[in-house]
Parts: C-alpha cells; sequence; structure tokens
C-alpha cells in the first residue's frame, strides 16, 4: 500500500553538495585508500574528541574488529542487551564466545546496569553496550563494574553519532565504539561505519586487520634472505612486507580482512558529518512535536529523555499500554497501518529469543523487562529529517483516533 507516513529506507535527505562532493571524487586517481577517506578519519576523531577513528564499510565490520583486537575466543563470555540488532552479537558468535544478556530500564530500552553484575563469572571478559534509538547508556555505573572485575566495554554507537553521555561523546567513553553510516541513520556514507578508540594498541592492530593484513609480535631474522634470493638493493615490491627481514614469533598471529571504506563513501561522509548537528537538531524538533501531541493521550506513554543524556532520536518509540485502553498491541499497529496509513517497523525483537539463541539454551522469562516491553507496550512510528509538519500531525492525530477507536470511544 502507499502509505502517508512511510518508514523511509534513507534517514535524511541528499542535496547538492552530497552529490557534487562524490562526482569530485569520481575524477580522483583512487577509489580506495585515498586521500579522502583519510580526511574523513581526521575530521571525524575531531569530531568525536576521539584519539584514533578508522572508518569501515559498516559497523558490522567495526564491531568483528572489536572482537578480534580484544583477543575474544571460545570459552570468554561476554555481557550484553538483548535489546538491539542481532549483529551486535555476531562477532561474538563467530568466535565461539558465550554471550549473557542483561535485562533493560523499561523506558530508554538500553542496558539496565543493575543487571549486569549478577551475570559475571571468572571468565567474563567484555561489556557490550548499545546506545538504543538515540539516547545513551547510563555509562558511569559501567564504567565502573567495568574497572572492579577488570573488564573491556564496548560501545555500539550505531544509533547515535553525535550523542553524548553527561558532556562526552559516545564512543569515547568504553575501550571501543563503533559506528553506523547506514542509509537509515542519522548521518549516511550510503553504507560505512567507523571504530574508534582511544588504546594505541587496539588502533595499530585494527588498522592492519581491518586493511588485509596480519597481526602479531614478529622477530627480526639473521639473514635477510628467502633460500638463494636476497633482498634487492633498490626494487621495494609492497606485497612482500617484512618477508625477508621478520618472522612471527612462535609462528602466531591474527588473520585480517577487508573492512575499509570507499572513497565515494568517505565523500558523502565528510559532508553528512557536517551536517550532523542540524539533521540531529531536526529529529529533536520532531520528537518535542510528537512528545507534545502524544503525551496527555490515555493508554500512551512517551519515552523521557534521560538527565544525563542528549537524546538524538534515530528511532521515536512511544509504549501502549493494552491494559488501559482495553485492546492488544498489534490491534493497535493493525489500525495505524491499515486505516491512518502510518508504516510500523518495531525495532527490535529481544535477539536471545531468536532460534540461534534459543539453540545456545537462552529462553522466554530470561530478560522479563524486555520481552513485556517488546510484546506488550514498545513501538517506533517513524522519524526522519524529511518528514513534513503535516505529516507528524497527522501521527498525532492517528495515534490519537486509534485509542479513542479501540478503547470504544470512538
Amino acid at each position: 500500500m502507499k502509505y502517508v507516513v512511510p518508514y523511509s529506507g534513507i534517514s535524511n535527505r541528499l542535496g547538492d553538495e552530497e552529490i557534487k562532493a562524490v562526482t569530485e571524487v569520481l575524477g580522483q586517481d583512487t577509489l580506495a585508500m585515498g586521500p579522502t577517506g583519510a580526511e574523513f578519519e581526521r575530521r571525524l576523531a575531531t569530531a568525536l574528541g576521539a584519539r584514533h577513528a578508522q572508518a569501515t564499510n559498516s559497523c558490522t565490520t567495526a564491531l568483528f574488529l572489536a572482537a578480534q583486537v580484544l583477543e575474544l575466543q571460545a570459552g570468554d563470555e561476554v555481557i550484553t542487551t538483548p535489546q538491539t540488532f542481532w549483529v551486535t552479537t555476531w562477532p561474538l558468535q563467530a568466535r565461539g564466545v558465550e554471550i549473557k544478556f542483561a535485562d533493560i530500564d523499561p523506558d530508554s530500552l538500553n542496558i539496565d546496569p543493575a543487571t549486569i553484575e549478577p551475570l559475571i563469572t571468572e571468565r567474563t571478559r567484555s561489556i557490550w553496550v548499545v546506545h538504543y534509538g538515540g539516547q545513551a547508556v547510563d555509562m558511569d555505573p559501567i564504567m565502573d563494574i567495568a574497572r572492579r572485575h577488570g573488564l573491556t566495554v564496548v560501545e555500539d554507537c550505531a544509533h547515535v553519532p553525535g550523542g553524548t553521555y553527561k558532556g562526552k561523546t559516545l564512543g569515547t567513553i568504553g575501550d571501543i565504539g563503533c559506528f553506523s553510516f547506514h542509509s537509515l541513520k542519522n548521518m549516511t556514507t550510503a553504507e560505512g561505519g567507523a571504530f574508534v578508540t582511544g588504546n594505541d594498541r587496539y588502533a595499530e592492530m585494527a588498522r592492519a586487520l581491518g586493511t588485509i593484513h596480519t597481526w602479531g609480535e614478529m622477530a627480526e631474522r639473521d639473514d635477510a634472505s628467502i633460500g638463494p634470493h636476497r633482498q634487492p638493493a633498490y626494487y621495494r615490491d609492497a606485497h612482500v612486507r617484512r618477508s625477508y627481514t621478520h618472522d612471527f614469533a612462535g609462528g602466531r598471529y591474527l588473520v585480517g580482512n577487508n573492512y575499509r571504506m570507499s572513497e565515494l563513501s568517505a565523500a558523502l561522509g565528510l559532508v553528512q558529518l557536517g551536517r550532523l548537528d542540524d539533521l540531529n537538531e531536526r529529529r529533536r524538533e520532531i520528537a518535542a512535536r510528537l512528545d507534545e501531541g502524544l503525551r496527555e493521550v490515555p493508554g500512551i506513554d512517551v519515552q523521557r529523555e534521560k538527565p544525563y543524556a542528549r537524546h538524538i532520536y534515530h528511532l521515536y518509540t512511544l509504549f501502549y499500554r493494552p491494559e488501559i485502553v482495553g485492546a492488544p498491541k498489534d490491534d493497535f499497529i493493525r489500525h495505524l497501518q491499515e486505516v491512518e496509513g502510518i508504516e510500523i517497523v518495531i525495532r527490535y525483537f529481544p535477539i536471545h529469543l531468536l532460534p540461534e539463541f534459543r539453540a545456545q539454551g537462552h529462553h522466554y522469562g530470561e530478560c522479563p523487562v524486555a520481552e513485556q516491553t517488546y510484546f506488550e507496550h514498545q513501538i517506533q512510528l517513524p522519524i526522519y529529517d524529511h518528514l513534513t509538519e503535516d505529516q507528524v500531525e497527522h501521527m498525532i492525530g492517528a495515534v490519537r483516533r486509534g485509542v479513542a477507536k479501540l478503547g470504544g470511544h470512538a
């Protein structure tokens, strides 16, 4: 059907500046590993206040780098949230890490720090948090737990480019931050992401492992030759690297992959990075109008902005109360979609209940707050910078009409 308010496939409309930037890059001598990507990394690090920023081709690959530089392996345990896109956990599953799910705060939908510590064992290595929907996790208690138990912290910042916590930029509080610049995100490079860290060793490892290199401790060889062939005095083949002069100590090394961002994506990202504050502010304006229009509707609770975080509304979440309205959430969603023409996409199904996690022994009842919130209350309305005022007002009216109809007051 043709929706009055569709769930857009791109979160902000691109303009002439983005088109010009991408077109200019097409005239470069290289479309990979060139000056535009390096400039994007420099400007991103500056914008975030980060020591190191490495552009990647997705947040997924940034998370894979995080798992690899932390050298997580089978038998290790990582604690994370069930309220996220399943890819947050993919690098952990790929490495055979055992995942434990803490529960969530029912309003912010972020991981609840109070549910983390009971899950810690002698095998716990790391806590992976997700700043859900544009609002920061309460990081101080997370970092306190991590310090007391000697754990690393990874921030999944896919929803929060430009977000802050108590004045600190998200992605720079834990050991590693991973960002997404997918077309649905608050800023976009079409596809893309970033690995951010203040740790020099992690940055060095990530740079090697994200650009098809290996990583490991090396020892200098006594003889700079391969069989009868000495290292040439003049010609240097980049593919040789240190083959003539070094060996891996003990034969141990890690293998990298190609996680690089293209020059075209970086060009788009440079323009979008310059617009990020305005893009985030537009989302806040839309969310404020929705909050104002829905706050007094019986059976509807709007999400509260936490005092420690500036919500940048990658998602706009409201909470439907079936016990007040008198009808299940599914009936309300049906009304919004089929009667009012508002496309609804709920994010996210509690991932500990996906088949792959049930196969590992996870089960219903493990995270009761996340489960009740998803199945009974949680709804996301479309939000993006090119929503019109008429569309925003239509959503407010649609929610009001739906509650009245389902409650028998229409």
